[in-house]
């Protein structure tokens, strides 16, 4: 029981860094989208979205799509991501 606290402390922990809800809010609505979007949307720096984006694919809740041709990447939220982020909206929700 105690390992499942320290999950959900480890993961409240991602969630209170900086950037991380709202990067996750924009994937939620945009579903698929591009740095360049991204960074645009948040008035984000690159290195602070490119760091963000790394975090969250590691933890499972963000995608990385790569397309060939031409050469473009995206980013969507893993099924994990979409749910955290609905819990977000709820949560949200709840609390105004």
């Amino acid at each position: 029981m105690l390992h499942n606290y320290m999950l959900l402390f480890d993961f409240m922990e991602i969630l209170g860094k900086k950037w991380v809800v709202p990067l996750l809010l924009l994937l939620l609505l945009a579903e698929q989208t591009n740095f360049s979007h991204m960074k645009r949307q948040l008035r984000i720096t690159s290195r602070a979205l490119s760091k963000k984006l790394q975090l969250l694919e590691a933890v499972g809740l963000v995608q990385k799509i790569v397309l060939d041709n031409p050469k473009k990447i995206y980013y969507t939220l893993s099924i994990k991501g979409k749910e955290v982020s609905q819990a977000v909206t709820q949560l949200s929700t709840y609390l105004a």
